[in-house]
């Protein structure tokens, strides 16, 4: 993991700063009125943590190398309560970059976005990214059951063999905890959050394909299969977020919604969403995917059609995943370096769009924020983002 790269901030954010006045260029007037007044350091713990609270989550790097006070402060649990009290969080992006080679294990990280800016004539999209300790076993993470639950995030079952193990990272402390077992063993489940429950499909035999944990109670409990004979048992892909309530699930040939409230499972729509489903979420009620080409769409539910978001056309090419950023969308993907160049790292991306409803039937999407924010060598293998979720922070 120390030969992961996180690119260095522009040039003329460096010579920004040195434009800065020091405290002996400025008049004796003004120096006397600074030297009186009191450091910050000399407040309560309490009062820097209300100002902290109010100062956004991507220049706390930065506050955190002045003092250990401060990197104590900011690395408390307290702090987002504060956050959250005042009205102040922000989302943040919490994402897994992994390897197609099985004995590569790499650590989830943090994103935070600045808001863009200019100077002289750039575009400057700075960020900041934090590495997230690891827990405490080797877990390569799982792709489609990794759900958001508050501050908490929890991934279930296992990638590419049989477990029933659930580990939840708390992103406030980020320190990592046990969850309570599935009732089988899975291997590539699926997850959906809805209300206090988290809805578990897929990853091991017909009769046990389908369980629920209760949020407060931490308890599981199994539901009923669609059955053998059902195509949902055979071959299906998720919508991560619940979508108006329920969800919602494409097999090989039909959609389908499954009520929590009743337990039936309704056909939507006669036609596959297989295609577009490759990675998805919700935003405002509403579904948006890219499929395998990595067009990112939209669904017109009245219609019951998948539509292409206008105003993005080629701009993101071979995008992985696909997030709801607080009302944004966000898209990740990867750069594999061209064959005969001497730089041999993968470059992760990260684009930020924001979404306009114009038409009935037409969303456009502009652009807000788009850099590439991790450098990976190809020592690694073929890496890539591959699991991500925005929590408010």
């Amino acid at each position: 993991m120390s030969e992961v790269e996180v690119p260095p901030q522009s040039d003329k954010k460096r010579h920004r700063a040195k434009t800065i006045v020091s405290k002996d260029e400025l008049p004796q007037k003004e120096k006397t009125s600074m030297s009186s007044q009191p450091l910050v350091s000399s407040l309560p713990d309490e009062l820097i943590e209300q100002i902290f609270a109010l100062v956004p989550r991507w220049a706390y790097p930065n506050l955190s190398l002045v003092c250990k006070r401060f990197l104590s402060l900011i690395s408390s649990p307290q702090l987002y309560t504060t956050r959250f009290n005042l009205g102040t969080t922000e989302p943040c992006l919490y994402f897994c970059v992994e390897s197609i080679r099985i004995d590569i294990y790499l650590q989830w990280f943090t994103l935070s976005m600045k808001p863009q800016e200019t100077c002289d004539g750039e575009i400057l999209n700075d960020y900041s990214v934090i590495r997230i300790p690891f827990y405490p076993l080797p877990l390569r993470s799982p792709y489609k059951s990794t759900v958001v639950v508050g501050s908490d995030i929890y991934l279930i079952g296992g990638w590419g063999e049989l477990t029933s193990p659930v580990q939840i990272l708390d992103s406030r402390s980020n320190t990592w905890r046990d969850g309570p077992n599935m009732t089988v063993a899975r291997k590539n489940p699926q997850a959906v959050l809805i209300g206090h429950k988290i809805y578990v499909m897929g990853g091991c035999d017909i009769d046990n394909w389908f369980e629920v944990l209760d949020i407060k109670t931490q308890t599981w409990t199994a539901l009923p299969s669609p059955g053998a004979d059902h195509g949902l048992c055979k071959y299906f892909r998720v919508n991560p977020d619940a979508f108006e309530g329920k969800l919602y699930v494409a097999s090989s040939k039909k959609d389908y919604t499954y009520e929590p409230k009743d337990g039936t499972w309704k056909v939507v729509r006669d036609e596959s969403s297989c295609g577009e489903l490759f990675d998805s979420c919700v935003i405002d009620n509403v579904m948006y995917s890219f499929g395998i080409l990595g067009n990112i769409k939209w669904y017109d539910s009245k219609g019951r059609v998948w539509r292409e978001i206008k105003g993005l056309e080629g701009v993101f090419p071979g995008v992985k995943l696909i997030r709801n950023y607080g009302g944004k969308l966000v898209v990740m993907w990867s750069q594999r370096p061209e064959e005969h160049s001497e730089n041999r790292n993968v470059r992760i991306w990260c684009a930020k769009i924001e979404l306009e409803k114009r038409h009935k039937d037409e969303i456009w999407g502009k652009t807000e924020w788009l850099n590439t924010f991790l450098k990976i060598p190809m020592s690694f293998g073929n890496t890539f983002p591959w699991v991500a979720v925005s929590i408010p922070m």
